[in-house]
C-alpha cells in the first residue's frame, strides 16, 4: 500500500492517475471497480475495458447534474456526518493505492475509519448497491482498514449512516478479480466476457493509426461473414418492405386492423416537424456557421465486393 499525491479532483492529471502508473501500467478505480464484474450501473464492462486500453487517458467531461449535486453537497456532508458519528473527519490530501488499485477517499476519521458521502436520488433501503458495495471493499483494500462509514443523503433529505465491514474473503476475491483483469489489458486482449461491440471499438480507436495493415486470413473469415450478414439484412429489409405493403393493402386505407376483433395492427396519421438546415443557412449563413459543430468520425466500408 502507498500514497500517492492527489491531484485536483476531476482534472486531467488526476484522471491519469487514476488510469495508470508512472510507468503507464494500467490501474482500476475504485468508482470503477464494479465495471469488472459488470454491476456499474452507468459503465458497461466493455466501456471500461476499452478505457484502460486505449493509447490516452479519458479527458475529464463536464459534470451533470448528479456529479455537481454531489460535489457541492460534499463538504456539508462530512461535517454532518463527523456530527452523526462524533468523530472529527478530514479528506485526505492524497489518492491510496496497492496493487495497481486505487481510490479518492471523501473522508478519514481521526481514528483511521474511511468515511463515503453518498448523494442518493432514491429512498435508502439500508442495502448498498452493488457498485457501491464494491468501491467500498477497494477502498478499504487500497488504505488498509477494513471498514467504510457511508454517510448516504437521500430523496428523503435524510442523511443515513451504514458501516460496512469487510471480510478478508471479499478483500482476497477482489484481488484476484482485479488481477485476472489487469492481466488480460497488460496483453491488449479483451477480458473475459467482454464483447466488443463497432461503437466501443470506434471509441477505441478514434483516429487512423497508420495507413495500412495486413489483416491475413482471419480478417478474410470475417469479412465474408459480414458481407453475408448485409446480404441476408438487405434481402430481409427488402422483404420486409414487401410484406408491409402487401398488409396495407389488406387495410384498404383503414386506421387498425383486427382478426377475430382483437387488433394486431394499427395505420395512423401523424404529423412531424422538421428543421430546414438548407433554407436556414442560406438565408442566415454568419449564423448558421456559429452555431455549426464540426466533429470527427470514422465510417467503416468494405472494398472490391463483386
Amino acid at each position: 500500500m502507498q500514497q500517492i499525491p492527489k491531484p485536483p479532483h476531476g482534472s486531467v492529471e488526476w484522471l491519469r492517475a487514476r488510469w495508470a502508473d508512472e510507468n503507464g501500467n494500467r490501474r482500476v478505480s475504485a468508482s470503477d471497480a464494479a465495471c469488472i464484474y459488470d454491476l456499474h450501473p452507468y459503465k458497461t464492462r466493455e466501456q471500461y475495458a476499452a478505457e484502460l486500453m486505449a493509447a490516452q487517458p479519458p479527458k475529464p467531461a463536464a459534470p451533470n447534474e448528479a456529479m455537481d449535486r454531489g460535489n457541492r453537497l460534499e463538504p456539508v456532508m462530512i461535517d454532518w456526518v463527523a456530527d452523526k458519528i462524533g468523530k472529527q473527519v478530514v479528506t485526505p490530501e492524497v489518492l491510496f493505492e496497492h496493487n495497481r488499485m486505487i481510490a479518492t477517499l471523501d473522508g478519514m476519521t481521526d481514528d483511521g475509519d474511511i468515511v463515503e458521502i453518498k448523494t442518493y436520488n432514491k429512498q435508502w433501503t439500508g442495502k448498498l448497491p452493488n457498485h457501491w458495495r464494491i468501491q467500498g471493499i477497494q477502498q478499504a483494500i487500497c488504505a488498509g482498514r477494513d471498514r467504510v462509514i457511508w454517510g448516504i443523503f437521500d430523496n428523503s433529505l435524510s442523511l443515513h449512516i451504514y458501516v460496512q465491514e469487510i471480510t478478508s474473503d471479499e478483500s482476497a476475491e477482489h484481488m484476484a478479480a482485479v488481477n485476472k483483469w489487469l492481466e488480460n489489458i497488460d496483453l491488449d486482449m479483451a477480458p473475459e466476457g467482454v464483447a466488443w461491440s463497432y461503437a466501443i471499438i470506434t471509441d477505441r480507436y478514434p483516429e487512423p493509426t497508420q495507413k495500412s495493415i495486413e489483416v491475413g486470413p482471419k480478417g478474410k473469415e470475417i469479412l465474408d461473414r459480414l458481407r453475408h450478414v448485409k446480404s441476408e439484412s438487405k434481402s430481409y429489409a427488402e422483404l420486409e418492405d414487401q410484406l408491409k405493403a402487401e398488409f396495407c393493402e389488406l387495410m384498404e386505407g383503414a386506421e387498425q386492423a383486427t382478426i377475430d376483433g382483437n387488433v394486431v395492427a394499427t395505420w395512423k396519421q401523424q404529423s412531424r416537424s422538421s428543421f430546414d438546415s438548407k433554407a436556414f443557412k442560406a438565408e442566415n449563413p454568419d449564423l448558421a456557421k456559429q452555431y455549426t459543430k464540426t466533429i470527427n468520425i470514422r465510417i467503416f466500408q468494405t472494398k472490391g465486393e463483386k
